[in-house]
C-alpha cells in the first residue's frame, strides 16, 4: 500500500509484466556497452551542469542553455531507446507530446537503432525464434 492508501502493483510483479507483452520486440542485438555507457555518462554530466546553471538566478538570457538541455534530454532518451531495443524491449511505448499522429513505438525504436547503432559498434544481430 502506498502513502495515499491505494494499492499498486510493484514494478517487480511478474504477473503484471507477463500480461503486457506489447512492449517486446523480436529484434535483439549487442552493442559496445563501454562506449554506450561512456556516452550516456558524458551526456548526463552535461545535463547536470546545465540544470545547475539554469537552477540559479539568471544573470543573462538562458535560451541557448534551455535549448541545449532539451537536445541533450532527447539524446539520452534515444540512447535509452537504443539499449532497450537491443534487449528486445521498447523504452517509449506512448507517443511523445509533439509526435505525428502516425507515430509507432517499434518504428521509432528501429529508426533510432539504425541511426545510432553504428556509433556504438553493433557486435551481432540476432533474431529471436518465434
Amino acid at each position: 500500500m502506498l502513502g495515499n492508501g491505494r494499492n499498486q502493483a510493484s514494478s517487480c510483479d511478474c504477473r503484471v509484466r507477463e500480461a503486457h507483452t506489447y512492449w517486446r520486440t523480436d529484434m535483439q542485438f549487442e552493442i559496445n556497452l563501454a562506449s554506450y555507457r561512456a556516452a550516456q555518462h558524458e551526456l548526463c554530466e552535461r545535463i547536470r551542469a546545465l540544470k545547475g546553471a539554469l537552477g540559479i538566478r539568471w544573470e543573462k538570457p538562458m535560451a541557448a542553455e534551455q535549448r541545449e538541455l532539451s537536445r541533450l534530454k532527447v539524446r539520452v532518451t534515444e540512447l535509452c531507446a537504443l539499449r532497450a531495443f537491443a534487449r528486445g524491449r521498447l523504452h517509449l511505448r506512448q507517443a511523445p507530446l509533439n509526435a505525428h499522429a502516425d507515430w509507432e513505438a517499434v518504428t521509432y525504436h528501429r529508426g533510432v537503432a539504425e541511426r545510432l547503432a553504428p556509433s556504438y559498434g553493433v557486435i551481432a544481430t540476432l533474431e529471436k525464434s518465434a
